[in-house]
């Protein structure tokens, strides 16, 4: 079985590295891995593509293939196992593997036999990702192939259906493997305010409905969910917090890049995903985030010795040290949502960003509404809405912005849908009459 390691180097860089059951790194995915993804992309981005490269390798298993050995007898896919790669490429890995593990077991008709026919309840991935993998898939074997073959005295002759074969893969990418248009309304994606209030209500530190026993943990966890709720921060970026991150006299929290930081003990590094940004808060949340330091954080032994906001209360060896991702959503996030699993269990770690935005949106709304009554306010209008959007979130391209603006769209069209119905009811009353 194969797994993804993660190696942190002297100077912090992190290394996902493919590995066998034995820990014996995989040559090719290593080499791909260095001469082509390494400069360019951070830890997430590179083991996100490993592991597509390890359902093309499920793929080889279950069909009994070695690609590598075709290519050095520059034996090149056909578009029958591209169109097989592709049926793959939409299937949920965890799905087949549980497959492979019941046919061995029972001894039963083999995967082989049913796969990639039709079988019932098939989970399966979304076109996008499966788009994904298929293009990381197309550029992992023109590497390989092109490795494979540069010594050979054809390689010339060879470098055109090494060319084909990529072109033939991506060419098989799930059409409308892009949303477009209302589909991607974000309102679809978290739960209402009403239910996000109430989550923040319970974890309160004052709380009795709180699921956290140790009142320094309790401060803590309320921090840290006022945080994301109030700012839109993602997780990551509230776990990668320092306390010199935090402006006490300006009353705001400074979001910043530090991939690859040799003072982060986490394999599984919590980095910033979007542009830095200073995000203006409440003076209050910043008084209780100087109580927190001054008065719990201080009293952990280990904390002192590292920057990071956020540390880890409990003893044992991480005591002091920075949450974990794992920590946050097995220990933190998990049991707020259990204490009340019908009313929160729709709330993920992302649905507060969407949550912040749509509070955005009322704010700005009721500020335009003001405007209208009072000429002394001036408008936000929807270029300015995007661009302060954009700022406070951190994106640096316009598309995630926008899909937030599709309010105004609905907006305008129920209004004119109302508006039409209310004429027409006007005019069948006419008619009755």
């Amino acid at each position: 079985m194969v797994q993804v390691k993660q190696l942190v180097f002297s100077e912090g860089e992190r290394y996902p590295m493919l590995v066998d059951s034995e820990g014996v790194p995989d040559f090719w995915v290593t080499l791909y891995v260095t001469e082509n993804l390494r400069v360019s992309l951070k830890q997430t981005s590179i083991e996100n593509t490993i592991r597509h490269l390890i359902h093309l390798k499920l793929w080889e298993e279950i069909n009994g293939r070695d690609l590598i050995s075709e290519f050095s007898q520059a034996k090149f896919l056909s578009d029958s196992d591209i169109i097989s790669i592709r049926d793959h490429c939409l299937l949920n890995s965890n799905h087949i593997e549980e497959w492979q593990q019941i046919t061995s077991k029972k001894n039963v008709v083999k995967l082989s036999v049913i796969y990639p026919g039709r079988t019932r309840h098939r989970k399966v991935v979304s076109k996008g990702h499966a788009a994904n993998r298929l293009v990381h898939i197309a550029s992992y074997l023109y590497f390989v192939a092109r490795t494979k073959l540069r010594t050979r005295e054809n390689f010339i002759a060879l470098t055109g259906s090494i060319d084909d074969m990529k072109k033939r893969i991506i060419a098989q990418k799930p059409k409308g493997a892009k949303n477009k248009g209302l589909s991607t309304d974000p309102d679809s994606k978290a739960p209402p305010p009403e239910i996000f209030e109430n989550l923040m209500k319970m974890v309160r530190e004052d709380s009795p409905d709180n699921p956290y026993k140790n009142s320094s943990i309790r401060i803590r966890n309320a921090l840290m969910f006022d945080i994301m709720y109030i700012t839109g921060m993602r997780s990551g970026e509230v776990l990668g917090l320092q306390i010199s991150d935090i402006e006490f006299q300006r009353a705001s929290i400074s979001v910043t890049r530090r991939h690859d930081n040799p003072l982060d003990h986490r394999r599984r590094q919590s980095v910033l995903k979007t542009n830095e940004r200073d995000i203006p808060v409440p003076q209050a949340l910043v008084n209780r985030i100087r109580a927190y330091v001054m008065e719990e954080r201080s009293k952990i032994p280990g904390a002192n010795k590292g920057p990071f906001l956020f540390v880890t209360h409990k003893r044992g060896e991480f005591q002091g040290k920075a949450i974990s991702d794992s920590t946050f959503r097995n220990r933190i996030l998990k049991p707020a949502i259990l204490t009340n699993l019908e009313l929160f269990n729709e709330i993920h770690r992302h649905g507060f960003r969407h949550n912040f935005n749509n509070s955005l949106s009322k704010k700005i709304d009721e500020h335009n509404r003001r405007a209208r009554i009072d000429p002394t306010i001036k408008p936000i209008k929807e270029k300015e809405e995007l661009q302060l959007r954009k700022y406070l979130n951190g994106w640096s391209s316009d598309s995630s912005a926008e899909i937030y603006n599709l309010r105004h769209i609905k907006e305008m069209s129920n209004k004119l849908l109302r508006e039409d119905m209310d004429d027409m009811s006007k005019h069948l009353n006419k008619e009755k009459k």
